[in-house]
């Protein structure tokens, strides 16, 4: 029996750093500061390990949290009491403040080559291989109160918990390597990586009311076509009107919209002009349809409350889509996505998922003119993506995403054991996800069986849930206390809704799979 750890020692406040390799697979012996965070409040000698990977995104943020639980509860924290085990924060390589180059338009192609999925998997191995099998036995690569914890995965179990792109992470190191990994809770995860992520706003599509969707389908096609008109006096009149509208607030106040001039409106691309009726989408993936589009829909519908809505539409009635077009702009003005609280894009985050989506992952979420419920403008290409790519990264990037490095692990047909996939029905990210209902996908079959363990379910079976009208990882985190940081993805990581019932339902079936997969553990 291993002696008991001293809570002091464990302040989940302190980041912890550990050497890591640059690179894992060559012959260099350089390393970087790996910041990670423990929790050990309820660890018994013997617990298990429960890793959160904070994924593409600054760690530290998440910290209050995920792993402190402030003004509510983690799935994290929530296993890590029931199975008495030690809970960790793990911070992606080129995010935060683990940097093995500093990240800026001066990083080179050179340097972004250790930015891979590979490399950033294998961290986590070498991370859990360099914890003791017994308290005496020490390894210098992590910092000594940590390592007094005898949690290598040869002696306990190490779980991942993680959403998105964690939750893709999650699956394909159970894959990759179950000896370190024995569980994994993948919420959201879009283990299908693709060039072409057309199918991104199909979620917001479902989700519209009949006339909020049939008057922002025309009203996208009438704007695609005026600004592909050769009347240049009419283009610029569509794109004055869109920036007009954007820079228009509640109330109607238009101050800050009365210094555009139409040669400024006039320099914008039709692709920047367009975009803005996709305004209203930019909170879709966290707040879903009642929270983000339906007050944009009630402005749109009713003419910003001066007129009765109709069922098919505002499009339906006499003034056709160039009412619509007007009742759109003025909705665009009046919706008050300013009092939405938010932090300044981070700079180091952005450019090292811009250089993860153009190498590896795609994800395109380009227009797509065949699809008759489009509220995308089709001026987003699958070429202006990669042209975007390449001009910020003009040396390093494969001529397309190179999605193989991904899929190989098996994709929407993989079959991992002891892996449990959730996702929201609505979370625009589920269209590459394992519950997929996109017409290229394999069409898998949930089930709600746990699966005993160690052992691969039949394809087309998976182990999962999609939570109703939920969006993306909405049961990762509930919040329980008002905090209006909870309003931020930005500012926790992702969305925690209110509501508790995706997060008690996730957390319920994921204690029910540990119940049955953790006593068939056995150290080696």
């Amino acid at each position: 029996m291993f002696p008991p750890v001293e809570e002091e020692v464990f302040l989940e406040n302190n980041p912890q750093f550990i050497d890591m390799p640059i690179d894992h697979f060559g012959n260099s012996s350089k390393t970087f500061k790996n910041r990670f965070w423990v929790n050990a409040t309820y660890y018994e000698p013997g617990g298990p390990v429960f890793l959160f990977d904070s994924g593409e995104q600054n760690a530290e943020p998440l910290l209050p949290y995920y792993l402190q639980e402030y003004h509510g509860l983690s799935a994290t924290m929530r296993v890590a009491k029931r199975y008495k085990g030690v809970a960790i924060l793990w911070e992606h390589r080129f995010y935060g403040d683990s940097l093995p180059f500093p990240v800026n338009e001066n990083t080179t192609a050179d340097q972004w080559k250790f930015l891979t999925t590979e490399q950033a998997l294998e961290d986590v191995v070498f991370f859990a291989n360099s914890f003791s099998r017994s308290v005496s036995k020490g390894n210098s690569t992590v910092t000594d109160e940590v390592n007094n914890l005898a949690i290598h995965p040869s002696v306990t179990p190490w779980v991942w918990l993680g959403g998105s792109y964690p939750g893709i992470r999650g699956a394909l190191i159970r894959i990759r390597n179950p000896e370190v990994i024995f569980a994994t809770w993948a919420s959201s995860a879009p283990v299908e990586a693709q060039v072409d992520m057309s199918s991104y706003y199909k979620a917001a599509e479902r989700s519209l009311t009949r006339n909020c969707s049939a008057d922002w389908v025309a009203v996208t096609s009438h704007v695609d076509s005026l600004l592909s008109s050769s009347n240049a006096s009419l283009v610029t009149d569509t794109k004055f009107a869109l920036e007009f509208a954007r820079l228009s607030k509640s109330g109607g106040n238009t101050t800050l919209a009365d210094g555009l001039t139409p040669a400024q409106a006039a320099k914008m691309s039709n692709v920047d002009a367009a975009s803005i009726l996709m305004d209203p989408l930019d909170f879709y993936q966290y707040y879903g349809f009642n929270a983000s589009l339906l007050p944009f829909c009630n402005l749109l519908e009713t003419k910003n409350g001066t007129a009765t809505p109709l069922e098919e539409g505002i499009v339906s009635g006499e003034g056709g889509v160039e009412d619509a077009f007007d009742a759109f702009l003025v909705a665009l003005g009046e919706l008050d996505y300013d009092s939405i609280p938010g932090d300044p894009d981070d700079p180091v985050t952005d450019m090292s998922w811009m250089w993860q989506y153009c190498s590896e992952y795609g994800f395109y979420q380009r227009g797509d003119p065949a699809n008759p419920l489009s509220i995308e403008t089709s001026f987003l290409s699958l070429e202006l993506f990669q042209a975007q790519c390449n001009e910020t990264f003009p040396e390093g990037l494969p001529a397309s995403p190179a999605v193989g490095n991904v899929n190989k692990y098996g994709g929407w047909n993989m079959t991992p054991s002891n892996v449990l996939f959730t996702n929201g029905e609505f979370d625009p990210w589920r269209t590459m996800g394992l519950a997929s209902i996109e017409s290229n996908s394999p069409h898998r079959t949930p089930t709600l069986s746990v699966p005993e363990c160690n052992k691969e379910l039949s394809f087309p079976s998976f182990f999962g849930m999609t939570h109703t009208n939920e969006v993306h990882v909405s049961d990762m985190r509930v919040l329980l206390v008002p905090d209006a940081n909870h309003t931020d993805f930005k500012t926790v990581g992702f969305y925690s809704p209110v509501d508790p019932a995706p997060f008690y339902a996730g957390l319920g079936l994921f204690e029910q799979a540990l119940d049955a997969w953790l006593p068939c553990f056995k150290a080696t």
